[in-house]
């Protein structure tokens, strides 16, 4: 991978951060895992559009080694998803290849380096997990991102860096470098995190695809007691423009959110309300093979509720049975409005969404994973069809070694 000045001058803000402390040591044995995951996927459309059956069977290898003189090692995995039922389709269900057969891909492969105590660098093909550069897991196997990812840990706060040139889909064997227009770019990214005494987080991220685009994620996060109940407050800001000609125009929109969180017990109830404003959508994805997706409470089943103009909000409750234990339920309904399309600028959408979840508790298949997923999106004819989609996922580790 070519490293550009920037990327290098970030990672070595990162070391400087990290300070020189000797690394401590690590557990000395290898680590073998094999994750199993069955997902079904039934999604019906309106519109005359073919519907989306599909259904496979992921078999995951991790491998995970020790830090060889408690400095360097290799983690890696591979999955191979069997096809259990599906064909080619218009919309592709993501379970199966876009002709409908099965694949087998280098998941994760990347040296870990660990040169001092608060300190770590990947480098390889890995899964990234942050706001603007992320392979979510929730489908049958996750994409894939081939970067350059160090962390350097302080006190409460942490700063990390990333340098990405290629990805990859979450259906696919493929790794794709970024493009737009028919020209090539890699991602630096920078960011980090801090918790103050108070209880509040902060979250802030930076990341630039040069001459394609650039975005800012913030995110404070506030917990508090209000009587006997326990109080999130959550606010999230995007924002997000071009950064020269590859772009194709010119963009420019932020996104908004801020969402309250009241639990107790076994109870949940979350009020969540996004808009978007500027010129355009937001669109959170660098171009090429890239499937970064939101990290935002807006985000839900089908639907991110990114449109221009849009503004949504959203009612949830979440309740873990107390007599059966490891069975968790979780209802969600988002209305939006005042979308601006092609037809005017009064679009409205909304989905609804219900997921069961079930983690056996005891026997053979202890720790066992079932969910069933259920959504429902409907809106203006313009702005989306009638969706209904119902997945069921079963999930169950093994520890090898």
């Amino acid at each position: 991978m070519k490293l550009n000045k920037l990327t290098v001058a970030v990672l070595a803000a990162s070391a400087i951060t990290s300070g020189q402390v000797v690394a401590a040591e690590t557990e000395n044995a290898w680590k073998v895992d094999l994750d199993l995951r069955t997902f079904y996927m039934n999604r019906d459309f309106d519109a005359g559009i073919p519907d989306t059956i599909a259904a496979g069977q992921a078999f995951r290898a991790g491998f995970q080694s020790p830090l060889w003189g408690d400095m360097i090692g290799v983690d890696a995995s591979v999955v191979h998803v069997a096809k259990l039922e599906g064909d080619k389709t218009v919309n592709s269900s993501d379970v199966l290849t876009p002709s409908g057969d099965g694949y087998t891909t280098l998941e994760q492969a990347y040296l870990k380096i660990k040169p001092t105590d608060n300190l770590n660098i990947r480098a390889g093909r890995m899964i990234l997990m942050t706001p603007l550069l992320n392979d979510l897991t929730s489908r049958i196997s996750a994409p894939s991102t081939q970067a350059i990812h160090a962390t350097a840990k302080f006190g409460n706060g942490e700063l990390y860096a990333i340098y990405s040139d290629k990805a990859s889909m979450n259906n696919s064997e493929d790794f794709k470098t970024y493009s737009a227009n028919g020209e090539e770019y890699d991602v630096v990214s920078l960011g980090g995190t801090y918790k103050f005494g108070n209880g509040l987080s902060t979250h802030v991220q930076y990341g630039v695809a040069e001459d394609y685009q650039k975005q800012t994620y913030i995110n404070l996060n506030y917990p508090m007691q209000l009587g006997s109940y326990d109080l999130m407050l959550d606010l999230t800001h995007m924002r997000g423009e071009d950064d020269g000609a590859l772009y194709g125009s010119d963009y420019d929109s932020n996104l908004t959110g801020l969402t309250a969180r009241l639990s107790k017990g076994n109870l949940a109830y979350t009020l969540a309300y996004q808009t978007v404003g500027g010129d355009n959508a937001y669109d959170q994805k660098w171009g090429g093979a890239d499937n970064t997706q939101f990290f935002t409470w807006g985000a839900v089943q089908l639907l991110d509720f990114n449109a221009k103009d849009e503004q949504s909000l959203q009612a949830r409750i979440d309740y873990k049975v107390p007599s059966i234990p490891g069975l968790n339920l979780m209802a969600r309904h988002t209305e939006s409005w005042d979308i601006d399309h092609s037809g005017g600028d009064d679009g409205k959408r909304h989905e609804t969404n219900f997921d069961v979840k079930y983690t056996l508790q005891d026997g053979a298949a202890k720790g066992m994973n079932l969910r069933l997923r259920v959504a429902q999106a409907d809106g203006d004819a313009a702005v989306v069809p009638r969706i209904n989609d119902i997945r069921f996922i079963v999930d169950y580790k093994v520890n090898l070694l």
